[in-house]
């Protein structure tokens, strides 16, 4: 038995369409999937391009998130940039460098008669404050036994920095993870944190002189007082120096002049 096409009323062949099982074509779908997906890869790759550019500390924070890695994280400092007292202010650089965090040592460049930095100041180097603490840590995962040099504690070293706000930073770092590189902006403080390691410190106690009476002593001895001074806290005490003339006392931690 013979079937013949079916023909219009004009006697002309029609096409007919079958649709097996039910079955649609798919074509569509999957290109408006594919589109979907190249939109939202697009969109994301923008929305890290703007970051970067306008907000890069919250795309470092993403970062951080995300991968694991420790970013360099940045806050603005307590008072005033401009006139900034970084003994008043020492709570909040203990503060940012983490909850149990003890201090290894403190310097500040620049430091004006008055006892504060201009943190703001355009001359170059600027002034800055360079504040050095350590948490302890738990050993890592693969640290060695006692008996094959995992004796000691373990730390890890948090360097907290107070310099000009919104200078711009880029860290390239590469590990066994792969590598990462980012900028960030530094809003006043910035807060950078090293790997676990064994270490041995002698802490120290929250500074607590003033660096405006630590001046006055400098004065009475001659230092000029339109100059700015270096001055550093650690285990012996402060050093205060004044660096293109022939000025630098010394003191204990009481605050004495050392002889």
């Amino acid at each position: 038995m013979t079937q013949e096409n079916p023909k219009n009323q004009a006697g002309e062949p029609v096409v007919v369409q079958l649709n097996v099982g039910g079955a649609r074509p798919r074509t569509g779908c999957i290109m408006s999937f594919i589109m979907l997906i190249v939109t939202a890869a697009t969109l994301i790759g923008l929305g890290a391009a703007v970051l970067a550019v306008f907000a890069p500390n919250i795309l470092t924070s993403v970062v951080s998130r995300v991968t694991g890695y420790e970013t360099i994280q940045s806050r603005p400092v307590q008072g005033d940039p401009a006139n900034y007292d970084p003994i008043a202010a020492y709570a909040s650089l203990q503060a940012f460098a983490g909850e149990g965090a003890q201090l290894i040592s403190l310097d500040a460049q620049f430091v004006r008669p008055d006892g504060t930095l201009d943190l703001t100041a355009s001359y170059t180097p600027s002034p800055r404050v360079n504040a050095e603490f350590a948490l302890e840590v738990a050993p890592p995962a693969d640290a060695p036994p006692i008996g094959a040099g995992g004796l000691g504690t373990w730390y890890r070293r948090v360097t907290i920095q107070a310099y000009r706000p919104g200078q711009q930073g880029r860290v390239s770092s590469r590990g066994s993870g792969g590598s990462v590189t980012y900028t960030y902006v530094n809003e006043g403080m910035t807060r950078d944190i090293d790997a676990p390691a064994t270490d041995t410190f002698t802490f120290l106690p929250a500074p607590t002189c003033a660096f405006a009476d630590l001046w006055q002593v400098a004065l009475e001895r001659g230092a000029p007082a339109n100059a700015v001074a270096t001055i550093e806290y650690d285990d012996e005490g402060y050093d205060f120096r004044i660096r293109d003339v022939n000025v630098r006392v010394q003191f204990d931690s009481a605050c004495q002049v050392k002889d």
